[in-house]
């Protein structure tokens, strides 16, 4: 399918890791002050990674854009430059906001696409990385799992997990990540409006596990049952007993449903509850977030391992 300006769309948005924003990201509490913080709308914008200029235009209907300065390295738009911004990246801005390319290396690779000389393992990052290092605040749409990457907290201000699509051809969870030109004490997160409290304090709800050892993982014999992802109706992350699982086959590679075997007493039910306690919580943003949304209108999750070996030692 070609575009305005001739461009096979499917091919370069797969090369680039280009998805354009369809959903406005920006009519929340978290970037209404930050916004305010940057000295919009007086204050120049650059839109360094601005695909057909989305961001820009959603500020715009908002009365928050008076300037911006739009580059790609893929123009998909009239007020957009030909620029490759992650070789040659504008300078003299205050002000950046931005939907980064999204590319994981080992995709890039497996795909035999071309993928900088980095030590990030998505290309996001390594523009993320570029926007902190020329602008002072930055606004940037990134996946919502980001939260959990430990990557530029430093002036991190605030985290917003956004609930429902933001893209045209993915439903790939969304966070906007929120920056300072100063090193922030915290960062605080939120569900769209709705403040949850700052990473720190969410990060602690999280269960350590003591020991690794008395737990064994997609075992054919194990005697609990162990339900991993959200199903697609609602949250459905649980303990349970084997046999509901039936002869359900247990692969050494899963990490959806499985078996495992627990070398310690069994509390299903109390584990159940303080998963569903964590949940509430931390409003599951420090689980990780699944493609697609459930029928409830939240990201589906999906539990690692340490967060179950978690579980089963701190009940």
């Amino acid at each position: 399918m070609l575009d305005l300006f001739g461009i096979d769309v499917t091919t370069e948005k797969r090369t680039n890791g280009v998805y354009y924003t369809t959903g406005n990201p920006f009519g929340n509490v978290a970037f209404a002050r930050w916004a305010n913080t940057a000295g919009l709308p007086k204050t120049s914008i650059l839109e360094p990674f601005a695909g057909a200029n989305l961001l820009i235009t959603s500020l715009k209907d908002m009365g928050l854009c008076n300037r911006a300065d739009s580059f790609d390295i893929a123009p998909a738009h009239a007020d957009v430059k030909l620029r490759d911004t992650l070789t040659d990246f504008p300078k003299g801005y205050d002000v950046c906001i931005t939907n980064p390319p999204w590319l994981a290396k080992n995709s890039a690779t497996r795909r035999g696409l071309a993928f900088p000389a980095t030590s990030y393992d998505d290309l996001y990052k390594f523009a993320l990385s570029k926007c902190i290092n020329h602008c002072a605040y930055v606004a940037a749409l990134v996946p919502e799992s980001f939260i959990r990457a430990r990557l530029f907290q430093e002036r991190m201000s605030d985290f917003v997990s956004l609930t429902g699509n933001m893209f045209i051809d993915t439903d790939n969870p969304v966070g906007l990540a929120l920056f300072a030109p100063d090193i922030t004490p915290e960062v605080q997160v939120w569900r769209n409006s709705k403040k949850l409290g700052t990473l720190s304090k969410l990060e602690s709800y999280r269960p350590r596990a003591k020991s690794r050892n008395n737990v064994r993982f997609n075992d054919p014999d194990g005697n609990v049952g162990f339900i991993a992802i959200d199903n697609t109706r609602e949250a459905s992350i649980r303990f349970c007993d084997p046999k509901e699982l039936g002869d359900y086959e247990v692969r050494g590679t899963c990490r959806s449903i499985t078996k495992i075997f627990v070398d310690a007493p069994i509390r299903i039910e109390e584990w159940n509850r303080f998963i569903d306690n964590f949940r509430q919580q931390t409003a599951d943003v420090l689980l990780t977030s699944f493609k697609g949304l459930r029928k409830d209108g939240l990201y589906r999750r999906r539990a690692d391992w340490d967060f179950a070996r978690g579980v089963i030692s701190h009940v």
